[in-house]
């Protein structure tokens, strides 16, 4: 809806651009199961997939929101567009700060799921579960990922923001 909005303001339609095809993707991958695991897979390898697929959309979308204004002028030269409008927002460092928050929750858990799991990688089980209990990120992550991600709507909501005190 942002995108449609303000559609003028070329900075935040490219922002919202990048967080649509990131999210379209991530969900594209979970919905059609691609990099399926076999049902009888342990749970170390299926978690181990959900948190890689979410760590790589994750720095993706870090990355594409590092190089957003390079990228805007691309796409507006090859469209023949003016680039003067372009620049680096507030919202694209904010944006930037919760990907990172996201790629340190999506380590965290990667790195309690193989701890809790040692003695499926050839630990000792009795060294292994002292571990066993290290559940904190595990059971908190679809919050914390909620949390992030309604931070990351405020922060494409603050474009709106800024692009109205622009147009007065």
């Amino acid at each position: 809806m942002i995108m449609i909005w303000y559609r003028d303001n070329v900075n935040a339609v490219h922002i919202c651009a990048i967080q649509l095809t990131v999210v379209t993707l991530e969900y594209s991958v979970f919905h059609f199961n691609v990099f399926a695991l076999h049902e009888s897979s342990l749970h170390l390898w299926k978690n181990t997939r959900i948190y890689t697929i979410h760590f790589i959309t994750d720095t993706v979308n870090f990355i594409a929101l590092a190089y957003r204004p390079a990228l805007s002028r691309m796409v507006l030269r090859i469209r023949n567009r003016s680039c003067e409008d372009v620049h680096f927002t507030i919202s694209d460092m904010t944006l930037m700060t919760i990907c990172l928050l996201f790629i340190v929750a999506d380590l965290l858990a990667m790195f309690e799921n193989f701890i809790r799991n040692l003695d499926y990688l050839g630990f000792d089980e009795e060294f292994a579960k002292q571990f066993w209990d290290w559940n904190w990120v595990f059971y908190n992550y679809p919050t914390i990922k909620s949390i992030l991600a309604g931070v990351e709507l405020w922060a494409i909501l603050s474009i709106t923001t800024h692009a109205k005190k622009l147009k007065s």
